[in-house]
């Protein structure tokens, strides 16, 4: 039988939603290029780590180009409420898509 790891509950918190973002990708047929190293210090060095969530209010990861696989190369982290403007803006209003910037980001 294999020794399983025990972590701190913090860590065992992110490795879950590493894990869940990286099935959301898995299950839109993106590619995921992260490892949860690389996943989580992106999260830790942008400051807002406590402040992720899917309210208006909070931080999201986003990939600069749709093409690209998710990963430390093609994200950045941007507030929510942006995110949601920005394709509230190129759907419903139909300007033109425009990429995001790294300027953009946390």
């Amino acid at each position: 039988m294999p020794k399983q790891r025990i972590y701190a509950p913090e860590v065992s918190a992110w490795r879950r939603k590493h894990s869940i973002s990286r099935a959301q990708a898995k299950l839109r047929k993106e590619e995921w290029a992260f490892t949860f190293e690389t996943w989580f210090s992106m999260w830790d060095v942008s400051g807002v780590k406590d402040h992720r969530g899917n309210k208006p209010h909070q931080y999201c990861m986003v990939r600069l180009d749709n093409i690209e696989a998710w990963g430390p190369h093609n994200c950045i982290i941007v507030g929510r409420r942006m995110h949601l403007k920005k394709q509230a803006y190129e759907t419903m209003h139909n300007f033109p898509v425009m990429p995001w910037e790294t300027k953009h980001g946390v």
